[in-house]
C-alpha cells in the first residue's frame, strides 16, 4: 500500500486537524502579529538600496529647500525681574490686606494673611 505524501502546507494537514475557517482565523493572526525585526530590517535596506539606484539615474524628484530646523529649546528665557514694578505690587498688595483689627469677626483672606505676613 502507497503512502500520501506529506504536505507541508495548512490545506493537506486540514484533514487532520481542523476545518478550513480555522486556517482562514491563522492566517489573520499571522497577518496581524507584529513584524519581526528581520523583515523590517530587510524591508528598510530594500527601501534605502532603490533610493540610492533612483538618485544615480536621476529620477528623484527634486527636494524642496527645508527649512532651517531651529536651535532645540533647552534652556526658557526668564524675563529678568523689574524692581520697581515688584515693589509697586507689594506696596498695592499690602495696602489691599490690611487687617482691620477692630473688628472681632476677620475673613478668610485677614486670617490667611496673618499667618503668611511677611517679616
Amino acid at each position: 500500500m502507497a503512502r500520501a505524501k506529506k504536505s507541508r502546507s495548512m490545506r493537506g494537514k486540514l484533514g487532520k486537524t481542523g476545518s478550513k475557517e480555522q486556517m482562514k482565523e491563522q492566517n489573520k493572526a499571522r497577518k496581524a502579529s507584529s513584524t519581526r525585526r528581520f523583515a523590517t530590517k530587510k524591508s528598510k535596506e530594500r527601501k534605502e538600496q532603490a533610493h540610492k539606484k533612483l538618485d544615480r539615474l536621476g529620477l528623484l524628484p527634486e527636494k524642496e529647500a527645508a527649512p532651517a530646523a531651529g536651535r532645540p529649546r533647552r534652556f526658557v528665557f526668564v524675563k529678568p525681574v523689574d524692581e520697581a514694578a515688584e515693589q509697586a505690587k507689594a506696596d498695592a498688595m499690602a495696602k489691599s490686606n490690611d487687617i482691620d483689627t477692630d473688628s472681632e469677626d476677620l475673613s478668610l483672606d485677614e486670617l490667611l494673611s496673618a499667618f503668611t505676613e511677611e517679616k
